[in-house]
């Protein structure tokens, strides 16, 4: 069973006497941020698209190719800045493309805005 305390002291009150358990605590992860997630489309997936010639899904799919994961949003934001950094340094590095940090900038949301129909 997974649920909150309450949901399990209320699933382990009932008489269930040859029953095996097994607990396991887990923390909530923090997932990316929406500002994260437009930035990553705003900006990191047009300038590559733009360089490269892709669309920005295709850019989107190379990505994930590139960090050998089926989607990033099962990444905290932690896990997420690590993804960021690493696409700026790589670009930077192998292509000569300077991404600009999300700081280091004012941008739209026009991209990311028309992903979502």
């Amino acid at each position: 069973m997974i649920g909150t305390k309450q949901q399990v002291d209320t699933y382990l009150e009932k008489d269930k006497e040859w029953d095996i358990y097994e607990i396991k605590r887990k923390n909530k992860k923090s997932v990316r941020t929406l500002s994260q997630v437009k930035y990553y489309w705003g900006v990191i997936v047009k300038i590559i698209s733009e360089h490269h010639w892709y669309t920005p899904i295709e850019t989107n799919e190379m990505l994930k190719v590139t960090f050998s994961v089926e989607t990033f949003t099962d990444l905290d934001t932690k896990e997420f800045v690590f993804v960021i950094d690493t696409i700026i340094e790589l670009w930077k590095t192998k292509y000569n493309v300077i991404i600009p940090k999300p700081n280091d900038i004012e941008w739209d949301n026009s991209l990311y805005n028309s992903l979502w129909f």
